[in-house]
């Protein structure tokens, strides 16, 4: 491949297929080593759209690939993670397959093939082969580990079928070094990937009177905060797990002082129409521990031992996972009784063992360590994610879960 082939800029406009603020060779370099985002973007000659297009950040742990069809459409996009200081672990790896030219990039009826892979030699592979509109073939994913991993200097891309041979960082001038065009406002742009936040105004939602929208209801209130229980830490150890679940509890790395902690819940309250009738309309979305009565200046996923937010893919967080729409708070050291007391109320009917709250929470405790666990209902299964409130000092201050599937909550 010819230099004037290949080029450097600041991003990319994925849907006009262009790239804006092009680098020269000395600036291309500094964004490496500094580990800001910028792009590769390798062309042919005669052909209007690139071949490829690298997406290169070192500071987020990630680097991608996509590669483009003579139509301008992306056949395959690889997604590599920095989790060695010089190797790459092949995180996703996404295939489509066009019917005609008239498909657009990115159809939802393409064929399309993901491998989505971890450490460890875990992974699934899904095959779909009317897109998101038919059914799809799961599998194990059988990658060997020589293949999930590549070099840094080669971006891991010669192993997916690129067509040419992957090009240094740095080692290739631009072709031209003049500022690119500005990007539209609204326009298709790539950054690097970027894990989940909360979806909901955390704090606005437990303060009264806030107001909200709902598509499905309409406007809803805070009305008030509801206290559930009073939950007993002394180890300073804190599990947020499912309680049907025994072997898997999900302890917080984050520690907590040891003490007793106000579990809540916000009650939102409004009204809409069902079968020409005004119904009320009561919500109540989140659960939150409070450890320090101070403002929340940030918030941050809530992880445990075995989480590692640069695998995570964008948009994406870490949680507990349920198959009984159930998740609970405990003290992590008395885990193994209080769980086993928790489970006892549903799967004996063991009488005296718990104390049954409002709304279907239960409190089991343990009197020998003065620890509890609390429970509260969830939407419906899944994977829930885990929300840890710093104050202003740093120290965590709330840690909440998200109870229902609120997509469309808002602030009004």
């Amino acid at each position: 491949m010819a230099v004037g082939d290949v080029s450097y800029a600041e991003g990319w406009d994925a849907g006009a297929r262009v790239e804006f603020g092009l680098l020269t060779h000395e600036e291309a370099t500094a964004r490496d080593r500094d580990g800001e985002p910028y792009v590769v973007v390798l062309r042919e000659a005669g052909r209007a759209v690139p071949t490829e297009v690298h997406l290169v950040a070192w500071r987020d742990s990630y680097v991608g690939q996509w590669v483009y069809d003579e139509w301008g459409r992306r056949t395959r996009e690889v997604d590599l993670r920095l989790l060695e200081p010089d190797r790459l672990f092949l995180r996703q790896y996404v295939e489509r397959r066009y019917a005609s030219p008239e498909q657009p990039d990115r159809a939802p009826d393409a064929w399309r093939t993901t491998l989505d892979l971890y450490p460890g030699g875990k992974g699934g592979k899904i095959l779909e082969e009317r897109g998101e509109r038919g059914g799809s073939y799961r599998t194990v994913a059988d990658v060997p580990e020589g293949r999930r991993w590549y070099p840094r200097s080669r971006f891991g891309v010669r192993a997916h079928g690129a067509r040419g041979a992957a090009p240094a960082p740095v080692g290739v001038p631009a072709a031209n070094g003049v500022a690119g065009p500005t990007p539209a406002a609204g326009k298709d742009l790539w950054r690097p990937p970027r894990p989940g936040r909360p979806r909901l105004d955390l704090d606005a939602l437990f303060r009264p009177g806030e107001r909200f929208v709902s598509d499905h209801i309409g406007e809803l209130t805070v009305d008030r905060v509801r206290h559930i229980a009073t939950l007993r830490v002394p180890s300073g150890r804190l599990v947020v797990a499912d309680g049907m679940e025994p072997d898997d509890p999900r302890e917080l790395t984050e520690r907590i002082p040891p003490g007793e902690y106000p579990l809540e819940t916000t009650v939102l309250v409004g009204e809409y129409e069902f079968m020409g009738e005004r119904v009320a309309a009561v919500e109540e979305p989140v659960v939150r521990l409070v450890v320090r009565d101070e403002p929340v200046v940030s918030w941050e996923m809530g992880l445990s031992a075995d989480d590692d937010p640069r695998l995570l893919l964008d948009g994406h967080a870490y949680g507990f996972g349920t198959d009984g729409a159930t998740g609970c708070f405990s003290d992590a050291a008395a885990w193994p009784v209080l769980s086993e007391r928790f489970q006892s109320c549903f799967r004996d009917q063991a009488e005296g063992v718990a104390e049954y709250l409002s709304d279907g929470c239960v409190r089991v405790t343990d009197d020998d360590s003065g620890s509890d666990l609390v429970s509260f209902c969830t939407e419906g299964d899944g994977t829930w994610p885990v929300w840890l409130g710093r104050s202003a000092d740093g120290e965590p201050a709330v840690v909440a879960v998200i109870t229902a599937w609120s997509q469309d909550l808002r602030a009004h």
